[in-house]
């Protein structure tokens, strides 16, 4: 993971002496679930925060390279007829993820984006029924490698909202009795400097 962050500071230096780079800030709220777990609504809220550059194509294309720590897992609350409610599981996964999007305006005010974005878990925990599982019990793997797909509206010149889904192409549990796959839905602001 060392070497996706000393790429992307070296893409942000050369930011500095080139006209053919913008870059700037990401943030958001994202919803996700893991497949495989037999839960399905997107109950699990994560924040979404980076930053990112463009590499332009074209006036209306180009390559978008963001790095960012975002938040996913799943959770089940189940409440009662009497108003009381018992969290049954959540599983809190951190990661930091590297995106590659290939960006096209569609429209003057609309664009499109679609990549592939490769994730380093750093912190997870998973809890039944408030009590913590001891992490000898289960096995992720530290790394994920998901399809993306984005549509972004220009709020401004220099502001764009952004719709984004992303879903694991390989499973990130290690226990081949169980597949687990991370499906997420986020809402993102980017702030373009340069613009």
């Amino acid at each position: 993971m060392k070497n996706l962050y000393t790429i992307f500071l070296l893409i942000i230096s050369f930011n500095s002496y080139s006209q053919e780079f913008t870059g700037g800030i990401i943030l958001g709220i994202g919803g996700s679930q893991i497949d495989g777990d037999e839960q399905h609504p997107y109950n699990k809220a994560g924040l979404v925060a980076g930053a990112f550059i463009i590499k332009p194509f074209s006036d209306k294309s180009g390559l978008k390279i963001e790095t960012y720590y975002t938040g996913k897992g799943a959770v089940l609350t189940q409440e009662y007829s009497d108003g009381s409610s018992i969290q049954v599981f959540n599983t809190s996964l951190h990661y930091v993820e590297m995106s590659f999007l290939y960006n096209y305006q569609i429209l003057p005010r609309f664009d499109f984006s679609i990549g592939l974005a490769p994730s380093y878990l750093f912190a997870h925990k998973l809890t039944r029924l408030g009590y913590t599982i001891n992490k000898n019990l289960y096995s992720i793997n530290t790394y994920d490698f998901q399809a993306m797909g984005q549509v972004g509206f220009y709020l401004t010149d220099k502001i764009t909202s952004s719709l984004r889904m992303s879903y694991s192409l390989i499973d990130i549990r290690k226990e081949k009795e169980s597949t687990w796959y991370n499906n997420n839905i986020a809402f993102v602001l980017s702030y373009n400097f340069k613009k």
